[in-house]
């Protein structure tokens, strides 16, 4: 893991530039700007809260906020991986340049996107205290949850950026699992309404886990599960190990498929 992370750090100055780069772009000619950050997850809170607390009659408390609880980390990471899965067949010009280290390409827009999460997360937290919620000393353990998050984000968006270059249907098949995924973690509801021959989905997943922590820092204002932590923690590092080693295996190949 240390060559990737040596050549970050080495050019260090050039993902500053290309962040704030992508960040400009993504709102350049926007009436609203970056003010679309705060009101997209308002607008799907919204949305969701209706269905689910006045449609469906769902019985958690204080609803909005346990949404926007998941809502926000999810569309972090779901916005994330589907960039960065294309990150090196966007940027393939730069591919192959003796000086340019290809492993920047994927990790702007995984640090874009978690800028646009540190904007959105004063809205949970206004949400909070408009909702009469105890924020207690939990909120220290926010940022452990947030680098738990962009390791195992950088990692899955890792991995697929390489198998993306030489399966272009990647990042096709992506829309869908996103979608599927976002049902399948408990965002819009609790892990113990599902039946307990499915509980396992919800403990082998490390997302569900993040969610669980940030609800549960956010929402209950109490500590996170350190063991379901733990465990999303381990994940992450893992994938991060597997994601490099591939990466450094096969990316003498990229321009070659490029």
């Amino acid at each position: 893991m240390l060559e990737p992370a040596r050549s970050l750090y080495k050019y260090r100055w050039l993902v500053y530039e290309l962040v704030l780069r992508n960040l400009r772009l993504r709102y350049r000619g926007s009436i609203f700007g970056v003010f679309w950050t705060l009101l997209n997850p308002l607008l799907f809170m919204a949305v969701y809260t209706f269905v689910f607390s006045v449609i469906l009659k769902g019985a958690i408390p204080k609803f909005p906020l346990f949404l926007l609880c998941g809502l926000v980390p999810f569309t972090f990471f779901s916005t994330a991986v589907q960039q960065g899965s294309s990150a090196i067949v966007d940027g393939r010009v730069y591919v192959g340049k003796t000086l340019f280290p290809t492993i920047v390409l994927i990790v702007v827009p995984v640090l874009a996107n978690a800028v646009n999460f540190a904007i959105a997360l004063p809205l949970v937290l206004i949400l909070a205290l408009v909702l009469h919620v105890h924020l207690g000393a939990s909120l220290l353990l926010l940022p452990v949850v947030l680098v738990v998050q962009l390791v195992l984000t950088q990692a899955i968006a890792t991995l697929l950026a390489v198998v993306n270059v030489f399966y272009r249907d990647v990042q096709e098949l992506l829309g869908y699992v996103m979608s599927a995924l976002l049902f399948l973690t408990p965002i819009f509801y609790l892990p113990t309404s599902a039946p307990a021959r499915y509980q396992a989905v919800f403990q082998l997943n490390p997302l569900a886990a993040l969610v669980d922590s940030y609800q549960r820092i956010l929402y209950a204002g109490t500590v996170p599960d350190f063991g379901r932590l733990g465990f999303a923690f381990g994940a992450a590092v893992l994938l991060a190990l597997v994601a490099n080693a591939v990466f450094i295996r096969y990316r003498e190949a990229f321009a070659q498929y490029l």
